[in-house]
């Protein structure tokens, strides 16, 4: 093997070590299995060579100390390059492969990704069979399709040196990926400890139900909540941390026909601003609605400016703005019939869309 390939493959066996000995023994990341099929746009530069197709395969494994979302990939994949009527069989490429790869989401949602690396490939045709040294660049999309599979699809740019050419090929692969030791959050409506006093035999039994302590009352006891001061009417996962919702924020009011926060709306943003603070995942879009009095158009820019409004309050309470967006919905969406003043009073409100997922 030339000189100049051993220089490369022993920087490639160092790049993966330092990414791999930055991964911890025991992380809170998830290890991801992928496999999938793949078509192979081929270089000019590979006589008798049409396309190809094979299979492709790998596992991610996160580096915790660079962040959630970086990885380090193991790759295998194999592929038969068809050949045109001149050759007597197809060719054939083997490619074992390790990147990093760094995605731009928490790839349940839809989520694009980039990965760079390189490896060992084999080259098996009917008048050469060679090892050599393969690089690639590639991005794709992942998405969940299930409670616990994603789909994923790929494109790389992918070189080796195959006969000493700069052979530049272009691979498609589409699959799925799984995700190794993910555990699935539910939603808890309610949770009752029951103690049972059993006095002398003569005597009925006593029953006593006793709920746990819930302070922000989400139905989960607070030794075990993690997230605390959930506002009223918000549901929780079993850890008590929000699920993404449409939630209305109560006792928000406003100067009449004017996006003017009243003083006593400060408690009720100060208890939502405590709320999002505690639960720094979690993203909102705040919606305004108003009831049918006034023209349409005026009344849609009434409740774009008080949803803007309760966003620069919630701002000023010392949170990030890039977590919220303002929208105004105007008369469009009434909980109830605008027959009655009750009733308007009621369509007159401001109501959080919530999502623990930065790409929503």
């Amino acid at each position: 093997m030339p000189i100049s390939r051993l220089a490369a493959a022993a920087l490639l066996a160092s790049t993966c070590s330092a990414a791999l000995a930055d991964v911890p023994e025991q992380t809170n990341g998830v290890y991801n299995f992928y496999i999938g099929a793949m078509f192979n746009a081929t270089d000019d530069s590979r006589q008798n060579v049409d396309h190809g197709y094979g299979v492709t395969g790998a596992l991610d494994i996160p580096i915790m100390s660079w962040g959630e979302r970086w990885a380090f990939e193991i790759a295998a994949n194999a592929s038969t390059l068809k050949t045109n009527k001149t050759q007597d069989t197809n060719y054939f490429r083997q490619a074992l492969t390790g990147s990093l790869m760094y995605s731009f989401g928490d790839r349940d949602e839809f989520t694009p990704y980039v990965l760079a690396g390189a490896g060992y490939v084999h080259n098996d045709t009917n008048f050469l069979d060679e090892d050599g040294l393969t690089a690639h660049v590639g991005l794709g999309l992942t998405k969940l399709i299930g409670k616990t599979v994603r789909g994923r699809i790929e494109v790389q740019g992918v070189y080796d040196d195959f006969n000493s050419k700069d052979i530049f090929d272009t691979t498609l692969s589409a699959g799925v990926e799984v995700p190794l030791g993910k555990v699935e959050r539910v939603e808890v409506i309610r949770e009752i400890e029951v103690i049972r006093e059993v006095p002398a035999p003569a005597v009925a039994p006593i029953i006593k139900e006793v709920a746990p302590t819930d302070t922000d009352n989400d139905g989960i006891a607070d030794d075990r909540d993690q997230c605390p001061d959930t506002l009223a009417g918000v549901r929780t996962d079993n850890t008590g941390c929000a699920i993404a919702q449409a939630a209305t924020l109560n006792n928000i009011e406003f100067d009449t026909n004017k996006a003017t926060l009243t003083a006593a709306s400060k408690a009720s943003i100060s208890e939502a601003a405590k709320f999002f603070e505690k639960q720094a995942n979690l993203r909102a879009i705040i919606a305004g609605h108003t009831d049918d009095v006034g023209s349409d158009n005026s009344n849609q820019r009434l409740s774009l400016a008080r949803a803007a409004a309760v966003r620069s309050a919630l701002i000023a309470e010392g949170l990030d703005g890039k977590r919220f967006q303002a929208i105004g919905l105007g008369e469009t969406m009434p909980l109830v019939t605008n027959n009655s003043a009750e009733n308007r009073a009621k369509n007159r409100r401001v109501e959080f869309l919530l999502s623990i997922s930065e790409a929503n």
